[in-house]
């Protein structure tokens, strides 16, 4: 719980630090460009539903934390961020009253990704306001919690977790504003969050995905400072 709240202090406090930076610079175009970060967050953890065993996406979270980018040509965006987010599983009681879990696991993760613009002409107007995002993201456990009933068999502990999550993550943007921008992300670990030898096979059968942490995040974006346009070639002299 220590080690939870001194990790989202440490993020508040650069949050602080990177919008006083970025809002001196604000009326010039720069380079690099921060921001902030926020969202829900549904996610599951494939293996962990003793009843159906799909994904139901029942476990609710949030995502907050800063993000630094940077224009790499006129439609990529190469960016980062520094989020604490909730992932994890759980499944509610059937009509019997049984079944009932709830994984929480808590991550300081890094997204690294490619923002690519997405240009199109809606009656004959050009219109870049939607993006894709593609990349991968490491994060650290800082922090977990697991409720079951007594009929939920598999108990999870702290030995049964992988501390370290690495995903996959695709994503659509809608850019609002300059400054505005909202996310629909999907990602999935290639990391198991709950590892495989630690599960009684006779309980949860393992197959490619099961055991790694799947998330779907709405997240909206604020974005300091002005776009630095992206560098084109010069027009030749005039020799006239």
């Amino acid at each position: 719980m220590k080690r939870t709240f001194y990790s989202v202090a440490l993020l508040l406090a650069a949050l602080g630090v990177t919008h006083n930076s970025f809002a001196q610079d604000a009326p010039k175009k720069s380079r690099f460009r921060a921001g902030l970060t926020f969202g829900p967050v549904a996610s599951d953890i494939p293996g962990m539903d003793t009843r159906d065993k799909d994904s139901d996406f029942n476990k609710l979270g949030l995502s907050f934390g800063a993000l630094v980018n940077t224009r790499l040509n006129e439609k990529n965006v190469l960016q980062m961020e520094i989020n604490y987010i909730m992932k994890g599983s759980s499944q509610q009681p059937d009509s019997a009253n049984n079944g009932y879990y709830k994984l929480a696991l808590n991550y300081l993760e890094v997204p690294i990704l490619i923002r690519h613009t997405l240009r199109m002409n809606i009656r004959r107007k050009p219109v870049d306001k939607l993006e894709v995002e593609y990349g991968a993201s490491f994060a650290r456990l800082i922090g977990y919690s697991f409720v079951g009933q007594d009929n939920y068999q598999q108990q999870v502990d702290l030995s049964k977790l992988n501390s370290t999550d690495v995903s996959a993550l695709i994503g659509l943007n809608y850019c609002f504003t300059p400054h505005i921008y909202f996310t629909l992300r999907y990602s999935n670990s290639v990391i198991p969050s709950v590892k495989h030898n630690a599960i009684n096979p006779d309980f949860i059968r393992y197959e490619w995905n099961n055991g790694n942490n799947q998330v779907i995040l709405f997240g909206a974006h604020y974005v300091f400072g002005k776009d630095k346009p992206a560098k084109t070639a010069a027009a030749p002299a005039d020799s006239n």
